[in-house]
């Protein structure tokens, strides 16, 4: 699995997880973690957990977004506004 996350750093130094295309078809899809260690490690964690989800419920995974078709939202009630953004790709 190779999704695309977005990753938006608070000033206090959190770190928010998204993957778009994932939460756009219904699945559980949004972490973080105090360091970018911990943010990937929680992003890849989310990948294993979609994984299963789609094989239990037999529900299929989406397309994988490229980088370019990635469209960022800033509006976010649980999350200040980012002091950076940066889009990456994830592989599990």
């Amino acid at each position: 699995m190779n999704y695309v996350a977005v990753f938006y750093y608070e000033q206090g130094g959190r770190i928010h997880v998204r993957f778009p295309s994932l939460i756009e078809a219904g699945f559980p899809a949004s972490t973080g973690g105090n360091t970018k260690r911990e943010a990937l490690a929680a992003a890849k964690d989310i990948l294993v957990i979609v994984k299963g989800i789609s094989e239990e419920d037999n529900k299929p995974l989406p397309s994988e977004l490229k980088i370019e078709e990635v469209t960022v939202n800033r509006e976010f009630y649980d999350l200040a506004e980012p002091l950076r953004i940066e889009i990456e790709y994830v592989t599990l």
